[in-house]
């Protein structure tokens, strides 16, 4: 047995397994993660590196470092080019919980930023009864310009950022059925009804009925919740939601890293939550991530680039979703002087001056108005040439256009194959 912080860790922990994934520069987060499970649990994290491996600085006391290399997934490389990072990541999570579970009797993730308050023992116990256990974003109906039911409909009303699984045929059955649909098609295209991981846990229900939701407000607090979940602090010094459930884990998402006191930098409603607390737990993460700052000095992501060092677009990602079955069994997506960089020279999908990729969204409107105003004089134009229903049905294909991985016709297969 363990005693840490006068808790008292029994042996039977030791069956279970706590595991995140990411990859080298979130590994800062990761460490926040696992130290705190750690603390309030006795138990080491297992966390998967996607990323090539390299020396790391991480305090191995707290943690388990699996180099997803080293995991045999099945086509590895072909998915690793397929998706970005944050598709990648989570589309391997139900499959690396089957691995963990041939081992363990009960498996629970986590994002790798979120940070554990309390004991896990509450939801570790449940897994006795329920054999999946997921949350929902939150609880109470909103339809407020901010976070909204609406928002649920694009990316699903279940936070996959937290789920827990025991060893059970029935928990086995969802697995597979999840990692299956999340290897195929995990893309991030809300447009089309597809949103990662998550997504597809919105018709999980429908053909696993033994699956549990719970409505435990002290798990997976994040920005999105708290206009129905207050915070205070008990005389003990312990978080507490709505003045009756302890602060079980809180989710970091979208943090606020330059003004950690606003907590995320997305908008959100603090409902009955003061500035104050809003501070304290932003302020608190913060002074973690800044005691991790030195972990690792290279953090540039290593599946983002050809062989030859040259970037990868995500345009070039979705391209070689497309034909990646048409071309040569066992080829290396990587590899620059091979069939897949071939393709991406005759596609034009090679960034000129190998500039990244960087995802603009509704946070950039202001910055780049005049731009827009560009866009909008030209669409005004074409609804002027076409008329209106023409104008719907071209708006429309550019939707469609949108997910090049499923648009036949379109790219220019290579007439060698290498």
């Amino acid at each position: 047995m363990l005693i840490i912080n006068n808790i008292l860790y029994m042996s039977e922990n030791t069956n279970v397994s706590i595991f995140t994934v990411c990859n080298v520069a979130y590994l800062n987060k990761v460490m926040v993660l696992a130290e705190s499970v750690f603390l309030h649990n006795g138990i080491k994290t297992d966390v998967f590196v996607f990323d090539k491996k390299r020396r790391l600085n991480v305090n191995l006391e707290y943690c388990n470092i699996h180099w997803i290399e080293d995991e045999k997934i099945p086509n590895f490389k072909n998915l690793a080019f397929k998706y970005t990072v944050i598709e990648l990541t989570t589309a391997l999570k139900p499959f690396l919980a089957l691995k963990l579970l041939k081992h363990s009797s009960k498996v629970l993730f986590f994002d790798p930023d979120v940070m554990v308050f309390n004991s896990l023992r509450q939801i570790i116990d449940q897994l006795d009864k329920y054999s999946i256990i997921i949350t929902p974003h939150y609880f109470i109906p909103k339809i407020n310009g901010l976070i909204d039911d609406a928002r649920l409909m694009r990316f699903g009303p279940y936070n996959l950022g937290f789920f827990a699984a025991n060893n059970s045929n029935e928990s086995k059955e969802f697995l597979n059925w999840w990692s299956e649909r999340c290897v195929a098609d995990g893309f991030d295209d809300a447009q089309f009804g597809i949103f990662t991981d998550q997504k597809w846990v919105s018709i999980a229900l429908c053909f696993f009925p033994f699956i549990h939701v719970s409505y435990n407000s002290g798990l997976n607090v994040a920005f999105w919740n708290l206009e129905e979940r207050s915070v205070s602090v008990t005389n003990e010094g312990k978080y507490i939601i709505n003045n009756e459930f302890p602060l079980v884990f809180f989710h970091f998402s979208s943090f606020n890293k330059k003004s950690p006191e606003k907590l995320s930098y997305r908008n959100f409603n603090k409902g009955q939550n003061t500035d104050s607390i809003i501070a304290e737990l932003g302020l608190l993460y913060a002074s973690k991530l800044k005691d991790l700052t030195s972990i690792t000095s290279e953090t540039a992501y290593t599946f983002d680039y050809m062989s030859d060092g040259r970037y990868i677009s995500p345009t070039l990602r979705r391209a070689y979703a497309f034909i990646m079955n048409k071309l040569p069994v066992g080829h290396d997506p990587f590899d620059s002087s091979g069939v897949v960089a071939d393709f991406a020279k005759k596609n034009h999908l090679f960034q000129k001056r190998n500039k990244r990729y960087i995802q603009l969204g509704y946070n950039n409107l202001t910055n780049n108005s005049e731009k827009l105003n560009i866009v909008f004089i030209f669409m005004k134009l074409l609804l002027s040439l076409f008329g209106p229903n023409n104008f719907m049905n071209l708006s429309r294909l550019f939707v469609y256009l949108s997910s090049f991985q499923r648009i036949d016709n379109f790219w220019k297969l290579p007439k060698k194959n290498r």
